[in-house]
């Protein structure tokens, strides 16, 4: 599986046979250029518009919305439920957790994530290859909550995402307080990550944004 961060909680995944997944497509107003997204597979975590944006999707791929479950061109994925903040929705609303199989790897979607998850949740995303998780704060968990979720969640590779950019307008941190509090404040960004079964990197890999700077 091949990973790229196209920006804020966008990524897209590539499998080995060429299936093609990209996660939360956002419109203009993020800040950050949102490419014409083309995949066979696009998921959406929630409904706000930073994570739903269906004009950026080009062709007719399978769109999941919510707690939808699908296998596409081998790729399986389902979601769990929690919430876009610490009150249980009453702010922003409902947050889908997705989980996807992909080459024989397990990889974590965290989205808009915006509280501590309880049992169930941990079980769901527990011993993942790969997590995508918000350390941004003020919309979602910070980088202090994303550190305990990682270290009770114990996935092999962690992805930063949904941080302050250069051109994103959101008034979120940037990625740095969690590299260092992660201990990897010297971390160099990477375009791509690929990743098997089995040989997935340790600890936290910092990407860098397709279409932005951090």
């Amino acid at each position: 599986m091949k990973l790229t961060w196209i920006g804020h909680a966008s990524f897209r995944m590539e499998a080995a046979n060429g299936t093609m997944v990209v996660t939360d497509p956002y419109d203009d107003s993020v800040g950050i250029v949102q490419p014409p997204v083309q995949a066979d597979l696009i998921t959406m975590s929630h409904e706000h518009h930073d994570h739903n944006c269906e004009d950026m999707i080009v062709g007719d791929p399978h769109i999941l919305h919510g707690m939808e479950e699908d296998t596409v061109g081998g790729v399986h994925t389902w979601a769990v439920g929690s919430y876009h903040d610490d009150v249980e929705g009453s702010k922003r609303g409902s947050n889908m957790i997705r989980i996807f199989e992909i080459d024989g790897l397990k990889v974590v979607h965290m989205g808009d994530q915006g509280c501590m998850p309880g049992k169930e949740i941990y079980d769901a995303i527990a011993d993942a290859d790969v997590m995508m998780i918000p350390v941004g704060g003020f919309y979602t968990i910070d980088a202090a909550q994303a550190k305990e979720i990682i270290e009770t969640a114990k996935p092999r590779c962690v992805v930063p995402m949904h941080v302050k950019t250069v051109h994103c307008g959101y008034p979120i941190a940037p990625v740095w307080p969690f590299m260092e509090l992660m201990g990897k404040k010297d971390a160099q960004p990477v375009t791509q990550l690929s990743v098997k079964p089995g040989d997935a990197p340790r600890g936290v890999v910092l990407m860098q944004p397709l279409t932005d700077v951090l």
